[in-house]
């Protein structure tokens, strides 16, 4: 809090809504020789409205209601309808099934479960660090949201910090929230349903690419997410050298019978437990066998909710319906909005002009794209969702695909992966967000292992794209 009575936070979105009102007001009043009135009004629009998303002083659904009503008033669009046409994508509807099935797991108590998988009568800090890594990544099969699971799994780390008997600022805890915070929602990207980032991805790849499937996208992510968890935790781990000589103190018996700690043995499932293990095996099964026979993957997204909505089983409820991200809904359904009409008005190719011409068109393949990628993940850091920088990026992005000759689905895969790994502030992700505020990680660290993942993005990036998705092609043509 300021001498004015204002947070920094506050000072923030009033810049950012002034800053708005004139982008908006200069696009609306002042016509420009060098675009056309329409095309000027849909920046003018798509400006604003990203600063509002950015600076957030309106909630999300506000400036996407907002956005696309300023589409239709100015005259960019005919109808109401044309202003309004994101909001009957897929991705929408996707994504809204994805939020409630995330809810489910910790509803149930799934996440304890699995949490008690950690520990081991023979657990050292290390082992339990790798465990760590390894159910995250199991996780985005059962629980599609990379924010639930640093939620779910935070007190948990912290309670197993304790049952080492080691320091709050211990190397244990910063790893460990490194794992949660940065590496956490980069395995969201190793399903097509793992995450919001990977069915926005897929969705809009699907849109404006070619059709993708569920096994498509697991071939095409799955070894290049595990090598970036592997060798991400590998350095980190060697960087924070977390001590392993600390012995695990399990499960104590008071004297009222109670405990406390964890005992390290697994229990039986409950029935509402097993519904949603059952029911979400099945849903895999389907999107497996729909890859091949053509359903739908919002079909068996469709019938877990359903299933969990069942009277008798009513896992998913009014409640949780009323609890979901309306936001990001929203912005999704706003931001596909405006792509779409830009992508009518041809409204991209003034960007691209203007982007190549700071760009060294004459240099090599590989060195223009490498710039490309650099530019998007400098643009994503004023982004506190990923998934709305890559819609913004994506487009534009892909502009320079047949100037460069690359293969489109390659540069999705890349630039997905490349945005996910690039997080240097706490707001860029609401994982990191979360693992900075409760955790022991400062600012300059999350700057730091934000550098530290995007370098081995990078890394797997270049090896998927000239090794492993080439491969991919060759052997299993899609």
């Amino acid at each position: 809090m300021n001498a004015f009575g204002r947070t920094d936070f506050e000072k923030t979105s009033a810049l950012g809504l002034t800053c708005a009102i004139a982008v908006l007001a200069i696009g609306v009043l002042t016509p420009f020789e060098i675009l056309e009135y329409e095309v000027q009004l849909v920046f003018s629009i798509f400006f604003a409205t990203v600063l509002l998303w950015i600076t957030k002083p309106v909630p999300y659904t506000i400036s996407s209601v907002l956005c696309v009503i300023l589409l239709y008033a100015l005259g960019v669009t005919s109808s109401f309808e044309e202003a309004t046409v994101g909001f009957a994508s897929t991705l929408v509807f996707f994504m809204v099934l994805l939020l409630l099935i995330g809810k489910s797991v910790p509803k149930v108590g799934l996440d304890k479960w699995i949490a008690n998988l950690l520990v081991s009568p023979g657990s050292t800090p290390q082992k339990s660090i790798y465990r760590l890594a390894a159910t995250l990544l199991f996780l985005a099969f059962l629980m599609p949201s990379g924010t639930a699971r640093t939620a779910t799994f935070f007190p948990i780390v912290d309670q197993i910090n304790k049952l080492y008997n080691i320091d709050d600022d211990s190397s244990f805890r910063r790893l460990a929230y490194y794992v949660l915070g940065h590496l956490n929602p980069v395995g969201s990207l190793a399903l097509m349903t793992g995450g919001g980032m990977a069915v926005t991805t897929a969705e809009l790849t699907n849109s404006i690419v070619r059709p993708i499937t569920w096994v498509e996208w697991a071939f095409y992510m799955i070894p290049p997410i595990i090598l970036l968890f592997s060798i991400s935790i590998a350095a980190a781990s060697f960087t924070y050298d977390v001590d392993d000589d600390h012995e695990l103190h399990m499960c104590e018996v008071r004297a009222d019978g109670s405990t406390n700690g964890i005992d390290g043995n697994t229990k039986s499932l409950t029935n509402d437990q097993l519904i949603v293990v059952g029911t979400l095996l099945v849903a895999t099964c389907l999107w497996i066998i729909g890859s091949f026979v053509g359903v739908p993957s919002i079909l068996p997204a469709m019938l877990v909710v359903l299933v969990f909505s069942l009277p008798g089983v009513r896992i998913i409820t009014a409640k949780e319906i009323r609890n979901i991200n309306w936001g990001v809904i929203f912005l999704i359904g706003a931001m596909l909005s405006l792509l779409n009409v830009m992508q009518d008005l041809n409204a991209f190719d003034f960007l691209v002009i203007s982007l190549a011409s700071f760009l060294p068109m004459d240099a090599s393949t590989s060195v223009v794209l490498f710039l490309l990628f650099l530019v998007a993940v400098l643009i994503r850091t004023a982004f506190s969702s990923v998934s709305a920088s890559f819609l913004v990026m994506f487009p534009i992005l892909l502009e320079f695909a047949s100037l460069l000759e690359i293969k489109p689905l390659y540069l999705s895969f890349g630039l997905s992966i490349l945005l996910m790994s690039g997080t240097f502030l706490p707001f860029n992700n609401p994982t990191v967000l979360i693992a900075y505020e409760k955790g022991p990680l400062t600012t300059a660290e999350v700057a730091l292992l934000g550098a530290f993942t995007l370098t081995f993005g990078f890394v797997v990036v270049a090896l998927s794209w000239t090794i492993y998705w080439p491969l991919v092609d060759a052997v299993a043509p899609m």
